[in-house]
């Protein structure tokens, strides 16, 4: 049980409003149609079919971890299946984010900390049309994921392995436009705030990112602070587990949402033992 989420999430939960507490039209909308969509898509069954399986497996990998390290281990050889236990995205949290992409409809999907692949598929197959392009730094961890997404036939998706510092700005360079980004890939404040300004260069009006395990650490928290401060950054919803980020020009001045998500709570999901 983690003791520093659970006392975050009591401190997100006194401030938190409800969607229908909320008086913008953009938000509100798309709080009807991200936050509290309900609904099962066909592909669910099949990613967390695949899921489970990944549950199951024993096999195990040599773990070259750039980020900030797990919660739970410190082992550099990992089963998939503990990978896909611990560090592997949640049901709930991967249907929000295929129904955030199913609703903006992005052109460029960037996603940063590919693990299995599970995060990536749900993105992938919200919406076909999207070019997806995945980064991780794991080069086993990358395989198994690579495997899974000719599996389920997601071929809209590219993997690029090694270390962010070097496949980000190739990344950016080859998709020039960034239209969407999940940012999963490294939990610490420096590198979450470089790669966020990495980012940044090649972002527009409409751009949206995300950012996973806003409250995992202090370090987190402390720089998503800094990304709602900055100044092209005029609107954020706080949902607890992950942090949203537009630049829209229609809002003249900053505004930053701390929304409940009514459908299902962190956990009811077992965020807090993440």
């Amino acid at each position: 049980m983690n003791t520093h989420l659970i006392h975050q999430y009591l401190r997100y939960y006194v401030r938190a409003r409800t969607p229908y507490q909320v008086h913008s039209p953009f938000v509100f909308d798309l709080v009807n149609e991200v936050l509290e969509d309900d609904r099962y898509f066909y592909v669910f069954e099949d990613i967390e079919r695949l899921r489970v399986n990944l549950l199951r497996d024993k096999r195990l990998l040599e773990v070259t971890d750039l980020g900030a390290g797990s919660h739970t281990t410190s082992s550099k050889q990992r089963s998939v299946r503990s990978i896909a236990r611990s560090a592997v995205t949640p049901s709930r949290y991967t249907q929000f984010l295929f129904s955030l992409v199913h609703y903006l409809k992005p052109k460029t999907v960037l996603e940063m900390g590919t693990s299995l692949g599970i995060s990536t598929l749900y993105q992938a197959k919200a919406d076909g049309r999207a070019q997806v392009i995945t980064l991780e730094g794991c080069p086993e961890i990358a395989a198994v994921a690579q495997e899974n997404f000719k599996r389920l036939k997601a071929n809209n998706i590219e993997l690029i392995t090694g270390d962010f510092e070097n496949t980000l700005p190739q990344a950016l360079h080859k998709i020039q436009r960034v239209d969407y980004v999940f940012f999963d890939g490294n939990h610490r404040k420096i590198p979450t705030l470089n790669y966020f300004h990495e980012a940044l260069k090649y972002a527009h009006e409409d751009s949206v990112f995300v950012f996973d395990d806003i409250y995992w650490s202090k370090e987190m928290m402390e720089a998503w602070e800094a990304i709602k401060a900055h100044p092209k950054v005029t609107l954020t919803i706080d949902i607890f587990y992950m942090g949203i980020v537009f630049f829209r020009k229609e809002n003249i001045t900053k505004e930053h949402f701390t929304l409940i998500d009514t459908w299902k709570k962190p956990w009811s999901m077992g965020f807090f033992s993440s």
